[in-house]
């Protein structure tokens, strides 16, 4: 008895130990892919945010989104025509979906980001920070290789909702916080130059229909609003040209060609037209009586005399205007 006992236990316990383990067959088919996020070029109209014009226009916005996020990089021109680009990139999405859009990166963090973005340029921290619409922000300022001036800077804007709510309003109302870092060389600007492209950024109100807008414009959107939709051309379709069957279109044939046979032979029961030389017979017989047919005789022509020679002294006189008046 014990031995079957232990044989039945030892059974349950493989069983078990099959069933509880974790086959990787088994979970290969439910790993769900994760295609990269495409980068798509949008109108500089749909930039969140933009410098001052000292910048320069805006050249391009690269924009990548997600159902509740916006990431834009904003490209500015670069005068020195040093290696790397001017750019604005700026991180939207709601201040839960991260810790970053609630606090300031670390030292740490900073010195990462700067080495990325100028691998070439001697960079120094600056002591006291800056300040704009969207509240405090941290600066460093360096130079390139080539001589270039150069700064980077960062912010965290925790709040870029700025429509007040009241009531009710709040409890409905969504926020949306902003991470925005600013790259920017120039053969001539000084630190005081470069530090007020910062000092005078302006971020956009974002709201969800904000969020949607840019979506839309990137084209992974999906339009809730008639204001968004593109609106179609409208096409001018021509009638369509219905074709006589060949019954009808053998009798229309046959039509005209009786009608060109008929004007082309005599008209029967026409009025007769009275010739000239029938007016003398139709006088006489109002008379009474018919008069004889007599039958044409072509007269036979003499020939013309011959002309005389006429002396210069007979000549006929050529009347002059004098002799007109008399």
């Amino acid at each position: 008895m014990m031995p079957r006992l232990m044989a039945m236990m030892a059974l349950v316990a493989s069983v078990s130990g099959c069933a509880t383990g974790d086959d990787p067959d088994l979970f290969t088919s439910s790993i769900k892919p994760q295609a990269p996020t495409l980068s798509a070029d949008v109108s500089p109209e749909f930039a969140v945010a933009y410098l001052p014009q000292v910048a320069g226009r805006v050249e391009a916005v690269r924009q990548t989104s997600q159902t509740d996020q916006i990431f834009q990089t904003i490209l500015y021109p670069n005068p020195g025509y040093g290696p790397g680009e001017n750019r604005l990139t700026v991180s939207v999405a709601p201040p839960g979906t991260n810790r970053s859009y609630l606090q300031a990166p670390t030292q740490r963090q900073i010195i990462n980001e700067m080495r990325a973005a100028l691998p070439d340029a001697k960079m120094q921290f600056t002591s006291a920070a800056g300040q704009n619409l969207q509240g405090p922000f941290g600066y460093a300022i360096g130079k390139a290789a080539d001589g270039a001036n150069c700064i980077f800077a960062w912010q965290t804007v925790r709040e870029i909702s700025r429509t007040p709510g009241t009531g009710l309003g709040l409890l409905g109302r969504k926020s949306y916080a902003a991470k925005i870092r600013l790259r920017y060389c120039h053969p001539t600007m000084g630190e005081a130059s470069l530090s007020s492209l910062m000092a005078g950024l302006r971020v956009r109100e974002v709201t969800p229909t904000t969020i949607e807008m840019l979506r839309f414009a990137e084209g992974t959107g999906v339009a809730t609003r008639p204001s968004y939709a593109v609106q179609e051309p409208s096409v001018v379709q021509a009638r369509p040209v219905s074709l006589k069957p060949a019954s009808v279109a053998t009798k229309s044939a046959k039509s005209s060609q009786s009608v060109t046979a008929a004007f082309a032979a005599p008209v029967r029961n026409a009025p007769r037209i009275v010739k000239p030389r029938e007016l003398a017979g139709y006088a006489s017989a109002q008379k009474g009586g018919a008069p004889a047919v007599k039958p044409l005789v072509l007269a036979t022509a003499e020939p013309a005399p011959p002309a005389k020679a006429i002396s210069p002294g007979k000549a006929a006189a050529v009347p002059l205007p004098s002799d007109l008046v008399r």
